[in-house]
């Protein structure tokens, strides 16, 4: 069963990194060109707001704390780590309720309002850019966590 989890959690974050990948290095550039492309942006954004950040990322807070009870981890050694390991996780989990909070920011707020103005589009552009970083980092930590902390 354990392992089972893992795979679900390795599947949606791959989802989620890699579908933040697709859209910054393929399709944005692709969608820019076209003469109704905030008509696009929009579909594109919602279709994947809907599996990215409605079911994968909740999918990936239920999975990562099961994996962490897998582990042998609780709650309270999150709130004040006692090893490499310990400390690493905190900041992994950190940085996950952020980019939590930014994709819902970025895809119910500012993506539905970033066509109202030149400066909400470059908004919305800033935001989900730090969210692929704020994720890219997550996954150096979690590889971190791999080889021990």
């Amino acid at each position: 069963m354990k392992e089972i989890v893992l795979t679900i959690h390795i599947i949606v974050a791959s989802f989620w990194i890699g579908g933040m990948l697709f859209m910054v290095l393929v399709l944005s550039p692709y969608i820019r060109k076209l003469p109704d492309s905030i008509t696009a942006y929009k579909e594109v954004g919602r279709r994947y707001s809907r599996i990215g950040t409605v079911i994968g990322l909740p999918l990936l807070f239920i999975t990562g704390i099961i994996n962490m009870k897998n582990m042998g981890f609780s709650i309270h050694e999150l709130i004040s780590p006692s090893n490499n390991y310990t400390f690493t996780l905190q900041h992994k989990v950190l940085l996950f309720l952020i980019t939590f909070l930014l994709a819902l920011i970025h895809d119910f707020y500012l993506g539905e309002k970033s066509h109202e103005s030149e400066k909400l589009r470059k908004i919305t552009r800033i935001v989900g850019v730090l969210n692929l970083i704020i994720g890219i980092a997550i996954i150096y930590l979690a590889t971190r966590l791999r080889f021990g902390g």
